[in-house]
């Protein structure tokens, strides 16, 4: 099987340089001829990138240990779905998943539209093949995922995937986030196509604008699940830490959700033609760049794949597309001035801008502090940390002018704002966050704050406080843009509420649906803002001690432990009391792989609401159990942090589903079967953040009941 995936990328690698040769060909003559034959010989090299996927996929789920990969990343013990995982759980893998996104998204692009964009399609494909190409090269001769053992006898067991990487989030988020990374090769495509051909009107505009939606949904999946894996598996009590990994995904997330607000202005008035190139270039080129710095050796993270020679082969990969584009950008310079400018400061438009500059100072700070502290160790040979306090000092007042340009960019008028325009969109938002902004702060604060017992500092508690008056404010704005709409089409038409608003948002999906994913947004600043009121704190208990946290009381009942049939599983018994009386158990605990045994894990446990969380996590025990060190974490509004990660994506899927009038009807099979395939594929991801967070509370229910009746059984707690 090695043998054929080998023979598989070579003959995708030649099939792609021959694809390149007829797309190049055909964007030069324009002949519909060469067009379809450019198009076709795309098909075949991804035709073969499939199945090079095919054979290593077959291989790691049929155990075959004479491939090194194979041996690598998978044992005979995992189950259907680590194995899977096992795919993209190491470098050649991840690349070669890579390609395939690549692959599907171009194939996906070119059936789309072969009988529209003549002019921009050949160059789409020629950009698309090129990266395609690069990363082929890569694959074949630095790092085969098919490299088979020089040795006579192959191992008859594999070393397995990494324990931390066992876990449901950790199958779906690595592919989503190199799903988003390697789909923006398609809007780069357009980018470069519009370059070439000089066509800078909104044509190729629109043509991207679909595919650039593409990349910010995958990207945002990927973050939010990284989130959840890092909150969940490594027990430092947070979701986000500024790691140089998480960073290098966070980066073209932002520069995507700026180039998608920037497109709109372009669309909607010609303006930001230049702009608009730009910012589609470096978002291609940031993405490269994430890939170089996880995989080069430059950073050292949790998330970074061992050190190789491969960093060379991307550093000059992200070279050559770094001046290929930033030349070609410069040569048509001249040739993308817009035909229009601004008009007032005080319009959508401007507020538009002003929130693309924000975004990109964000990115440029991220990007600094990402690598200033191995500049300064490379050039002044000076060790220097930039943690997450300095990220935070930057980054927290930015967020929080993003924050109420969220709500004034959204009623705000185009053109030119009127006071008319500000009493009719704003004076009601306005009213109503004066009046339920000093309620809702006094009444949490009454009700639950003041018995956590902390006093947050002053800047910690101002930057909290301004979070929510702007969240209140910008939810303000969005509900009554929304009933505006609303009443207006109940006036028009005999309809209930309820479907004069899913017919509203069926008709106008791009609209509402950017109104959903802003109010994802807010609940993720909601929980932001609860970070000032987080409580952290290391105990050490001996067995029957308790330790009180806020109005927490945990007693510590003794160590169990369970044998599954992969791990070993020592857990802490804790019993929660609030006001005197026991309101839950929770079983903390370390697991122990017997396949790494090396590397034992950490098996957090939490209690989740809306509220807040109690975060308990086992550190050490004494080999008696009779002492337990534990970190415990109380997070208010955690919660918020998922659940607007959820209503995100679903809104990014209203907006990304196509209306009537944008479908052309399927003549081919391989259309309609395209169609289902990307549905189904849109429909799992969409989901699987939910599905995961049910699953992991119905199993943690049951290992909870489980440790319980064989605790009882042991006679270690009473009946």
């Amino acid at each position: 099987m090695g043998l054929l995936g080998t023979i598989a990328l070579y003959a995708a690698m030649w099939t792609t340089v021959i694809a390149i040769s007829l797309n190049i060909a055909a964007g030069r003559s324009g002949t519909k001829r060469l067009v379809n034959s450019g198009r076709f010989a795309s098909f075949a090299a991804s035709g073969f990138v499939f199945t090079a996927s095919a054979i290593l996929l077959h291989a790691l789920l049929t155990h075959d240990f004479s491939i090194q990969y194979v041996a690598s990343f998978s044992d005979k013990s995992m189950p259907l779905f680590y194995l899977i995982g096992a795919f993209w759980g190491g470098q050649a893998g991840s690349l070669l998943f890579w390609v395939a996104v690549i692959s599907v998204t171009l194939t996906l692009c070119l059936n789309a539209n072969k009988n529209r964009y003549q002019d921009l399609m050949p160059w789409v494909a020629v950009t698309s093949l090129s990266v395609m190409l690069g990363l082929l090269f890569i694959l074949v001769f630095v790092s085969n995922p098919f490299e088979a053992f020089h040795i006579i006898d192959d191992p008859t067991i594999g070393k397995g995937l990494n324990p931390l990487l066992q876990t449901p989030k950790m199958v779906i988020h690595p592919p989503s986030l190199l799903a988003g990374l390697a789909s923006m090769t398609i809007p780069f495509g357009f980018a470069i196509a519009a370059l070439i051909t000089k066509n800078f009107s909104n044509a190729w505009v629109i043509a991207a604008r679909s595919w650039i939606l593409v990349p910010w949904f995958f990207l945002s999946i990927g973050n939010m699940l990284g989130g959840m894996w890092a909150y969940e598996e490594l027990g430092w009590g947070g979701y986000w830490a500024w790691d140089a990994v998480e960073n290098a995904a966070f980066m073209p997330w932002m520069m995507v959700t700026a180039l998608i607000h920037s497109l709109m202005i372009q669309e909607r008035r010609s303006m930001l033609k230049r702009w608009n190139v730009a910012l589609m270039i470096f978002s291609f080129l940031l993405t490269v760049f994430g890939t170089y710095i996880t995989r080069s050796g430059l950073i050292q993270s949790v998330h970074t794949f061992a050190q190789s020679g491969i960093g060379n082969y991307f550093l000059a990969f992200l070279m050559f597309f770094s001046i290929t584009s930033l030349g070609l950008f410069v040569w048509r310079w001249p040739s993308m001035k817009s035909a229009r400018k601004l008009d007032s400061p005080v319009s959508r438009e401007a507020a538009f801008i002003f929130n693309n500059w924000l975004f990109i100072t964000m990115t440029a700070i991220v990007f600094f502090g990402t690598l200033w502290p191995r500049a300064k160790e490379f050039f002044w040979d000076q060790e220097v940390a930039i943690g997450p306090m300095w990220f935070n000092r930057w980054m927290v007042p930015m967020g929080l002018i993003l924050l109420a340009l969220m709500g004034v960019g959204t009623a705000i008028a185009w053109r030119k704002a009127t006071m008319k325009n500000f009493k009719k969109n704003f004076v009601k938002p306005i009213l109503f966050t004066l009046v339920a902004s000093p309620s809702l702060i006094w009444s949490y604060w009454h009700f639950r704050g003041q018995f956590l017992g902390i006093i947050p500092s002053p800047n910690d508690m101002a930057y909290s406080i301004t979070a929510v008056v702007l969240i209140i404010f910008a939810t303000a704005v969005i509900f009554e843009e929304t009933f505006r709409g609303v009443n207006a089409r109940r006036k028009m038409h005999d309809e209930t509420l309820t479907e004069a608003i899913v017919r509203l948002t069926m008709k106008q999906r791009r609209r509402y649906g950017g109104y959903v994913i802003h109010l994802g947004m807010l609940c993720a600043y909601l929980a932001f803002a609860g970070n000032a009121m987080k409580i952290e704190t290391d105990v050490s208990l001996k067995r029957g001690e308790s330790v009180v946290i806020g109005d927490y009381t945990l007693h510590y009942l003794g160590l169990t432990e369970r044998n599954d049939p992969e791990k070993l599983l020592v857990m802490a018994n804790i019993s929660v009391e609030q006001n005197g009386k026991e309101i839950y158990k929770m079983y903390p605990g370390k697991a122990k792989f017997y396949a790494s045994p090396m590397s034992p894990t950490s098996e957090i446990d939490i209690k989740s609401s809306p509220l807040e969380d109690l975060y308990v996590a086992l550190v050490n025990h004494d080999a008696s159990g009779n002492t337990v060190a534990l970190k415990v974490f109380i997070g208010p509004f955690t919660w918020w942090f998922w659940f607007g990660g959820l209503v995100l994506v679903f809104g990014t899927l209203i907006t990304m589903w196509p209306t009537r009038e944008n479908q052309a009807p399927s003549k081919n099979i391989f259309g309609k079967m395209a169609k289902i395939a990307v549905v189904t594929a849109v429909l799992l991801l969409t989901f699987a953040p939910l599905g995961i967070m049910m699953f992991e509370a119905n199993s943690n229910w049951g290992n909870a009941k489980r440790i319980e009746k064989h605790m009882l059984m042991r006679g270690e707690i009473a009946e």
